[in-house]
C-alpha cells in the first residue's frame, strides 16, 4: 500500500520563474555591488583552480555551461567575502540569493573581479600566444615576454583591458596578441549565461528547490563518459568500467581504481592518457569498443600476475604509485610474453621508479616512458624505462620517519614489513596479503597496518607516529599491545620485527626504548629488502638470446 503526496499552497509557487540571461559583465557587476547572496543551506564551495579554468574555456569557447536559479528576495546589511575578495552587502529588497550556480559565480568574481592578479587561489592569466587560461607564470617569465601573460583580472572592464595593451602591447609586433586580448575580453563580457529567478517569500519553498536539483544528478567522470558513450550495447562482459574492476578483484589484488583502468584503456586505443579538456571522448564501433573492454581486462590481469608474482607486490593498495600499472599497459600490449630477463629488468624499473619518485603520476613523464616502449623491440623498451628511473634517490624511507599510508614511502616501508612474513599471534599461521589489506582507521590516516602504542589526537610524539610503530595484523579486541605482551615465541615476534631485547621494553611499557630497539633491529631488513629488488650495482643487460644475430638476417 503507497501513502499519497499531500500537496498544501505552500508548495506552490505563486509566480512562475522569470527566464531571462544575464552578460558575465552584468552578472558580475550585481555581484560587485552586492546584489548576489549565498543562503545558508548552500554548500562549500568545491570548486578549485582547475575547474574554474575549465569553466572560462568554456565561456571563451562559447560552450554552454549550465543555468543559474537565483531567488529574489530581501537580505540584510553585511559584508560578504569570496575568496581575496571584500564586497559591499547593503540592505536590500531585491537580493538575488544563489539557489543553484554558487561555484559558477563564486569561480569568476574571484578570477575576474580580484584587485591583484596574483593574490586569489585561483588566479589565471592568459597566454596570448598559446591561447591559453595558466596559473600566474612566474616573475622572471612575465619581465621578459610582458605583453604575452594578460591577467584575466582586467578582461572585464574593456577601458582596463585597452590600458594594459597600451602599457604592454604597443609595439607593432603585438598586434596578433592585441587582437587575441580583445577577442578574449569580448567573448568573456559579452557570454550569455541563463538564469530563472523565483520569487517567493518562503525560504521552505527554495530548500526543497535547492535540495532537488542537488539530488538529482550526479556529475560523471572521465570514465563515466566513456562507458555512456561505448560500454553496455553488446551481451559480452565487461561492458563498462565498473564491469572490468569488479572482475579483477577475482585476482585477490584488491579493487583497481576506475579512474586508473580508464587511463589504461585510452593507452591501450592510443589515446593521450588524460582526456584533454579540448578533446571530444571517444566514439567507437561496437566491435571496438568490445574490443577495447576485453583487451583493458585481459591486460590488467597480466600487469596484477606481473606485479604479485615478479615484482613481488601483493596488493593494488600497496602499489607505490599507480601510474605504473597505466605504463605497464602499453609494454605488455606490445610485447604480451616477455622474456624473463625482460621481467626481472621490468621488476627493477618497478621499484628503482618507486624509490626514486620517477613514477608519480605526472602525465608529462608518463608520455616520456610511454614513447620509450617501442613495438619493434622489447629489450629496447626495457633498456628505455630503465634510463627513465636511471637516478639514485638521495635518501631512502626509513622506519623512524613519520607513517601515513597515504604516501609513496609509507607504502614502500609497509611492503618491506610485510616481507618478514608477518604470523598471526594467536595461531601462528602466516597472513596473506589479502587478509592483511583490510583499512583500519587510525589518528592520521586509513592505513592496515596497527599502532603498537595508541596515538592520542594532538599527541607530538614523533616515535609513536612512524612505521616502528605499526604492525600487520587482524584488529583484536583488546588491543594490539596487549597481545604482544602475551607473547613469548621469538619466532612469532621476530616475523613482526621485534626482537628479545626490544620485547622486554615492550613489557615495560617504555615505548620511545621499544620503538627504538625495534626501528635498530627492522632498518637493515629494510634496506636488504629494498637492494634486492632494485639491485642498483648489477648490470641491466638484455638476455644472451636478444643479443644473437641470426646470420639469415645478416
Amino acid at each position: 500500500m503507497t501513502t499519497a503526496v499531500k500537496w498544501t499552497a505552500t508548495t506552490l509557487l505563486d509566480r512562475r520563474p522569470e527566464a531571462r540571461t544575464f552578460s558575465v559583465q552584468d552578472l558580475l557587476d550585481v555581484v560587485a555591488r552586492g546584489r548576489v547572496r549565498i543562503p545558508s543551506f548552500q554548500r562549500g564551495l568545491k570548486w578549485d583552480r582547475v575547474n574554474a579554468k575549465l569553466l572560462l574555456e568554456s565561456l571563451y569557447r562559447g560552450y554552454p555551461v549550465g543555468t543559474l536559479l537565483l531567488w529574489e528576495t530581501a537580505a540584510p546589511a553585511g559584508e560578504g567575502r569570496i575568496g581575496s575578495l571584500t564586497l559591499p552587502a547593503p540592505q536590500i529588497e531585491n537580493a538575488l540569493w544563489v539557489v543553484d550556480g554558487q561555484q559558477r559565480i563564486v569561480s569568476l568574481a574571484r578570477i575576474l573581479l580580484a584587485a591583484d592578479p596574483d593574490e586569489d587561489a585561483f588566479a589565471l592569466y592568459f597566454d596570448l600566444d598559446a591561447a591559453d587560461f595558466v596559473i600566474p607564470p612566474v616573475t622572471g617569465k612575465r619581465r621578459a615576454d610582458p605583453s604575452r601573460w594578460l591577467p584575466m583580472t582586467v578582461v572585464l572592464d574593456s577601458e582596463k583591458l585597452m590600458q594594459w595593451l597600451f602599457d604592454h602591447a604597443a609595439d607593432p609586433s603585438s598586434r596578433q596578441r592585441r587582437d587575441t586580448a580583445i577577442q578574449l575580453g569580448r567573448r568573456i563580457r559579452e557570454y550569455e549565461i541563463p538564469a530563472y529567478i523565483v520569487r517567493s517569500s518562503d525560504q521552505a519553498i527554495l530548500r526543497d528547490i535547492f535540495n532537488r536539483i542537488n539530488s538529482a544528478g550526479k556529475s560523471l567522470d572521465d570514465s563515466d563518459v566513456f562507458d555512456a558513450l561505448n560500454g553496455s550495447r553488446f551481451e559480452s562482459r565487461p561492458a563498462t568500467i565498473p564491469q572490468i574492476s569488479s572482475e579483477l578483484e577475482k585476482l585477490d589484488f584488491g579493487r583497481i581504481e576506475e579512474r586508473i583502468l580508464h587511463r589504461l584503456l585510452r593507452v591501450l586505443l592510443w589515446l593521450p592518457v588524460v582526456e584533454s579538456a579540448r578533446s571530444e571522448p571517444p566514439r567507437l564501433a561496437d566491435r571496438e569498443a568490445e574490443e577495447a573492454y576485453r583487451s583493458t581486462s585481459a591486460t590488467a590481469s597480466q600487469i596484477i600476475q606481473f606485479l604479485k608474482n615478479d615484482a613481488g607486490i601483493p596488493h593494488y593498495d600497496l602499489l607505490p604509485y599507480k601510474q605504473a600499472f597505466v605504463t605497464l599497459g602499453r609494454f605488455f600490449q606490445l610485447h604480451p610474453q616477455p622474456s624473463p630477463r625482460s621481467r626481472e629488468l621490468l621488476s627493477r624499473w618497478i621499484w628503482r621508479g618507486a624509490l626514486n619518485g620517477a613514477h608519480q603520476g605526472d602525465t608529462v613523464s608518463t608520455r616520456k616512458v610511454l614513447a620509450r616502449i617501442l613495438p619493434e623491440s622489447e629489450e629496447r623498451s626495457v633498456d628505455g624505462m630503465l634510463e627513465m628511473v636511471k637516478e639514485r634517490p638521495s635518501v631512502i624511507p626509513d622506519v623512524a620517519d613519520r607513517f601515513n599510508f597515504r604516501f609513496a614511502a609509507s607504502k614502500l616501508l609497509a611492503l618491506a614489513l610485510l616481507s618478514l612474513e608477518p604470523r598471526n599471534l594467536l595461531t601462528g599461521d602466516r597472513l596473506a596479503a589479502g587478509q592483511l589489506m583490510r583499512p583500519v582507521p587510525s589518528v592520521h590516516d586509513s592505513s592496515p597496518l596497527l599502532q603498537i602504542f595508541a596515538v592520542r589526537p594532538g599527541e607530538k610524539e614523533e616515535h609513536l607516529q612512524s612505521a616502528a610503530n605499526r604492525l600487520f595484523h587482524p584488529p583484536h579486541k583488546g588491543g594490539i599491545r596487549r597481545l604482544l605482551t602475551g607473547i613469548t615465541d621469538s619466532r612469532l615476534l621476530l616475523s613482526h620485527g621485534i626482537s628479545e631485547a626490544a620485547r622486554q621494553f615492550l613489557d615495560d611499557g617504555d615505548s620511545a626504548a621499544f620503538l627504538k630497539l625495534r626501528a635498530e633491529w627492522v632498518r637493515p631488513r629494510v634496506r636488504t629488502f629494498f637492494d634486492r629488488h632494485v639491485r642498483w650495482d648489477e648490470p641491466d643487460r638484455p638476455s644472451i638470446a636478444s643479443l644473437i644475430i641470426d646470420d639469415e638476417a645478416v
